[in-house]
């Protein structure tokens, strides 16, 4: 678990450095966004994924075999949370609903694929045990 904290922490001060440069290089892109609510977001992604991790590998501590039930369990409630918090975002500004959606929709991709790599990691390493 302090391998994969480590990880989401380096990750999420990469995203946030990006989240801030493209307000600090003035990027015509996401000028309609709030400065609030790109970082905003990767906090959320970085809480959101922890938690689902940390649930995920609790979940598969208690009983191996129910590891499939629990993740997928815990999949579709964080997507619905994710789409709660989409749309949110995008009525929240208006102006830079599609933006937001691109932004948001790339952080859950980078955040995604890390969490997923990990998992699997977590795996192959239980099992070899």
């Amino acid at each position: 678990m302090r391998r994969y904290l480590l990880g989401l922490i380096v990750l999420t001060i990469v995203m946030m450095v990006l989240a801030f440069a493209t307000k600090w290089c003035g990027m015509d892109f996401f000028a309609p966004l709030p400065s609030w609510l790109l970082p905003a977001a990767v906090l959320y992604f970085a809480v959101a994924c922890g938690v689902q991790y940390w649930l995920t590998v609790s979940g598969m501590n208690k009983r191996p075999l129910a590891f499939i039930h629990f993740f997928l369990a815990t999949t579709v409630a964080v997507l619905l949370l994710h789409i709660v918090v989409l749309v949110g975002g995008m009525l929240l500004n208006p102006a830079g609903g599609k933006r937001f959606a691109v932004a948001f929709l790339t952080l859950y991709v980078v955040y995604t694929v890390y969490m997923i790599t990990q998992l699997v990691l977590y795996v192959r390493r239980v099992s070899k045990d």
